[in-house]
């Protein structure tokens, strides 16, 4: 039977369940996916003299990679589990220079506009991976002028060509045309703000394995729709029957595609 979960425990189910946000499953994924890229973008942008803050931190993989070349690093997400387990493992690496809050940016947790908890003029950047995009409106209140707003933002895959041989409950999400490059221009022009630079990453992402592709689409449901997909030996002769139909040499190909964009405050 599917349970659905709004956002934030579907978060916290990840956090308890999982001990973070990473995908469970296993595949061969092409070069140049946007993940490199995006850290890289952030890392030729910080300095010892700056205070960053990360917008939806997760269980701080990224606090752990950026904070120690930063003089302040700040991070928020609105799932307790993930900011609880990012802080643990900030002290456990002797991390002084971050501070770690559960808060919710959105528009509906702060009476109807995004709201970054933050006083004003108190930063130097925002860095998001694959974070929440509302935090956009309230930048140009947070950031001093002259810095950075990054963020690497997940793109939908077109949909699959095999799509309507899957089983109901792991079939793909709705949405599957959204325009996430438009969505992120939208916003900027709402905020007075324009795009600096931005870049597409549109790579194969195959599976060779029907039980890993069934770990990949059961996770996008619960984390999309928050439903539980049924079990996995029930789909998995459909799941097989896909593989065998449509998987080439290296396997069945989902695609990974991703946005990564960058905006100054003047």
């Amino acid at each position: 039977m599917s349970v659905a979960l709004n956002a934030v425990e579907r978060m916290d189910a990840l956090a308890e369940g999982q001990g973070g946000f990473f995908y469970p499953w296993t595949s061969t994924l092409g070069a140049d996916d946007g993940e490199d890229a995006y850290t890289a973008l952030v890392e030729r942008h910080l300095s010892p003299d700056l205070s960053v803050l990360e917008a939806g931190c997760g269980h701080g993989p990224d606090v752990l990679r950026f904070a120690p070349q930063v003089a302040r690093y700040g991070g928020y997400d609105f799932s307790e589990g993930f900011v609880r387990i990012a802080g643990a493992r900030a002290a456990a690496a002797g991390l002084t220079n971050v501070e770690l809050i559960c808060s919710n940016s959105s528009a509906g947790a702060n009476d109807g506009r995004p709201r970054i908890p933050m006083p004003d003029a108190s930063v130097d950047m925002i860095v998001s991976r694959r974070g929440p995009t509302n935090f956009i409106l309230d930048a140009p209140r947070v950031v001093r002028p002259g810095g950075w707003l990054i963020q690497l933002n997940p793109m939908p895959s077109p949909r699959y060509a095999w799509d309507d041989e899957l089983p109901e409950d792991l079939r793909s999400e709705p949405a599957r045309d959204f325009d996430m490059a438009g969505h992120i221009c939208g916003l900027l022009a709402q905020a007075g703000l324009a795009l600096h630079s931005s870049w597409a990453f549109d790579v194969p992402e195959y599976f060779t394995d029907a039980r890993q592709l069934y770990a990949y689409l059961a996770w996008n449901q619960f984390h999309g729709l928050g439903l539980r997909a049924q079990p996995l030996e029930s789909a998995l002769p459909a799941l097989e029957a896909v593989m065998e139909r449509h998987a080439g040499p290296e396997g069945l190909d989902v695609r990974r595609r991703r946005y990564l964009w960058s905006s100054r405050i003047l």
